[in-house]
């Protein structure tokens, strides 16, 4: 008696295990990365402007979208020891520039995020972060096709915060190499490349989750991009088409993408991910009509949720 009643506890725990387990467990490991459909020209605009606040802070978001030089190339790109380093290919490359202006109670920052990648498939070649205002540094990536090396550099005293980071004492380099869960990776990303990915394609590409390969400061990561249903919006901004200027005061309805990180070998969310400064419950709104993001959503810090609402864009 004992031991049928032992053997029906363990088919019921082991029931139970299947069912909690093996859906997580496929999800993980049954999605890739796919091969995107990028339309270069898809992308209409080459500056986005937003800005947003909160009781206690508030935030300016500048961002550029370039076509640099082959010489301007040469000159950007820093060596690394191991791995052979992204090079550009026939499709050339894109330089997306972003300058984040923090003020809050505990004083100014100023943000940089700019990343050197493939139009086609948003590789990336090489990703730069610098902060100013507060625990200054400056953090270089090389993407190679064994990992990221990253050259940091921090200034020494109050003389050297003034000067630009190439003129900064400390300097130490670091290697973070590929896991090998990242084998199914065939193209990884940068953040900030993000927002000109979700202009390159159509909405409706993300009607399935679309799960590409981002470099989160230390590790690669899976990011989920799915889209939610559309939103009513308010937008407030300027549009501006060479001499043309339009003053758009609407309402819109908003198509909405979320971005969720997870882990590539457990599948466990990713709470540090962030995007122009901006993490947690990560929101895009988008222009169904030109295909543009009106609307950046997500926390900033210990602050609370954050909208970045566009006030500016230029189109090509």
């Amino acid at each position: 008696m004992l031991k049928k009643l032992l053997h029906k506890r363990w088919l019921f725990f082991s029931v139970l295990f299947i069912s909690l387990y093996l859906p997580f467990a496929s999800s993980v490991n049954a999605e890739r990365a796919p091969a995107l459909n990028i339309d270069k020209a898809a992308v209409t605009w080459k500056h986005l402007s937003f800005k947003g606040k909160e009781f206690f802070a508030k935030l300016v978001v500048e961002i550029e979208l370039m076509s640099p030089s082959k010489s301007e190339l040469d000159g950007a790109f820093i060596p690394s020891p191991k791995g052979a380093p992204v090079a550009m290919t026939e499709f050339g490359a894109l330089v997306i520039d972003t300058n984040i202006f923090v003020k809050s109670i505990f004083g100014k920052i100023e943000l940089r995020k700019k990343a050197w990648f493939n139009p086609v498939s948003v590789s990336t070649m090489q990703y730069v972060r610098e902060r100013r205002g507060f625990k200054d540094y400056e953090k270089t990536y090389r993407f190679t096709d064994k990992g990221v090396h990253r050259v940091a550099r921090t200034p020494i005293d109050k003389n050297e915060i003034m000067q630009p980071p190439e003129k900064w004492s400390a300097s130490y380099e670091e290697f973070y190499p590929y896991d090998s869960e990242k084998k199914d990776c065939a193209n990884i990303t940068a953040p900030i490349s993000i927002i000109y990915l979700i202009s390159a394609l159509k909405v409706s590409d993300f009607e399935k989750p679309v799960t590409i390969c981002v470099f989160n400061k230390k590790e690669t990561v899976y990011l989920d991009i799915q889209k939610k249903p559309s939103e009513v919006l308010h937008v407030n901004h300027i549009e501006e088409k060479g001499e043309k200027v339009i003053h758009k005061d609407t309402s819109i309805l908003a198509e909405v993408l979320s971005l969720d990180a997870r882990s590539i070998s457990s599948g466990l969310v990713i709470d540090d991910f962030t995007l122009v400064g901006l993490k947690g419950d990560l929101r895009i709104y988008i222009d169904r009509e030109s295909q543009t993001p009106v609307q950046l959503r997500g926390n900033y810090k210990n602050f609370g949720e954050i909208k970045l609402n566009l006030r500016q864009v230029v189109y090509k």
